[in-house]
């Protein structure tokens, strides 16, 4: 089995001949690079492994539970797994390694402990593909490169993107998805996953990492599709959110990319991690983000400044008793019943902010702008 064979899959194909089993090589993330050996020897672990290109959860928890991982960190012996009771046929696993650099693993379905031969084979083929993996990191990382002018060129819109998007075999309409965690690396540590698992199921789509977040372009018809797809089957992916632009044409990309970017920011805030969403769906809060801007120029002019000002000089509680009404949908009963005081403590209150700062709760511009700044305020 020479290393100059390159291809992974020519790699694991070789060793699949000399073990007598299936093959599977995976990343440290369980993201499956190449696999080799009889399919009508897998069991039901390794077809799902291989349709979804990474091993599913409950097999990945097993794993896990087992301190499977804990051991490929730690030695380079081939360890045994067997879990039959998440009916995973026994394997024989073998960590691969480069410089003290944990880069992946083998995973070898021999049906129960390891032969001699068997452990030795693993142990002589590991470094050999931890060079090839190594190698085609290295490659990535240069068609990541690609990646990022490819996705510049797109996210600056007009002619650019549209030459851009003619080359990348992208047909509008086309969406900008944006995906961040709360964690500044959370994205990072998901672009070589994501830009693996577009390049089997979407390679015309576009993709790369941008600070903290990830960004890609692709298709409008199937583009939540595929991320949702993707956060629910790599691990990480519960503690990112991704947001969902508006479909344009590739010259109107940076509109998608703001929406995007808005949704982002309104799920991060509603911590609500795991979830990709569109602009329909947080539109009232992605609404209120936007006014931020315009609160933190003109707050001082706010009906609600006035009335803070007026509480803090008089010791009164009109903020909470707008709030109240606005809330109970003008209703002085049901604003009176939640806030725990007479109906006419509420009126009373109401009158004294219509007299003494001029604001009229029941002007409806004035209803509205109270809404947005109490809103802006309790989520910012």
């Amino acid at each position: 089995m020479a290393e100059t064979l390159g291809d992974l899959f020519d790699l694991a194909q070789d060793l699949a001949r000399l073990v007598g089993s299936p093959i599977t090589i995976e990343d440290r993330d369980t993201v499956v690079i190449a696999y080799g050996g009889e399919h009508s020897a897998a069991d039901q672990a390794r077809v799902e492994t291989i349709l979804n290109r990474q091993v599913p959860a409950k097999y990945r928890d097993a794993i896990a539970a087992a301190g499977v991982f804990d051991q490929l960190r730690t030695t380079d012996d081939v360890i045994l797994v067997d879990l039959p009771e998440v009916s995973l046929t026994a394997r024989a696993v073998v960590a691969l390694r480069h410089e003290g650099e944990l880069l992946g693993s083998v995973w070898a379905a021999v049906g129960g402990p390891p032969t001699d031969h068997q452990v030795e084979v693993l142990r002589t083929a590991a470094p050999v593909i931890a060079r090839q993996v190594l190698h085609a990191r290295r490659v990535a990382g240069q068609a990541a490169r690609g990646r990022d002018d490819q996705l510049e060129l797109l996210l600056a819109g007009g002619e650019s993107a549209v030459a851009a998007a003619q080359d990348a075999g992208l047909a509008d309409p086309l969406v900008v998805i944006a995906i961040r965690g709360e964690d500044p690396d959370a994205a990072v540590d998901l672009a070589g996953a994501l830009a693996l698992h577009l390049s089997a199921v979407c390679p015309d789509a576009a993709c790369a990492l941008q600070g903290d977040t990830l960004l890609c372009v692709v298709g409008a018809t199937s583009g939540r599709r595929l991320v949702t797809d993707f956060l629910a089957r790599v691990p990480g992916g519960r503690g990112v959110v991704a947001g969902v632009g508006v479909a344009v044409p590739a010259a109107d990309l940076p509109h998608s990319r703001a929406a995007a970017t808005d949704v982002v920011r309104a799920l991060l805030r509603r911590g609500e991690p795991g979830r990709c969403a569109e602009l329909p769906e947080v539109y009232a809060d992605v609404m209120v983000d936007r006014l931020r801007g315009f609160l933190s120029t003109y707050g001082e002019a706010s009906p609600l400044t006035r009335l803070t000002a007026y509480d803090d000089q008089h010791d009164t509680a009109l903020v909470e008793a707008i709030d109240g009404y606005l809330d109970a949908s003008g209703s002085v009963l049901a604003a009176a019943d939640a806030l725990h005081l007479h109906p006419n403590t509420i009126r009373n209150r109401l009158r004294r902010a219509r007299e003494s700062c001029g604001v009229d709760a029941d002007d409806p511009a004035t209803r509205l702008a109270l809404m947005v700044h109490l809103q802006a305020r309790r989520t910012r």
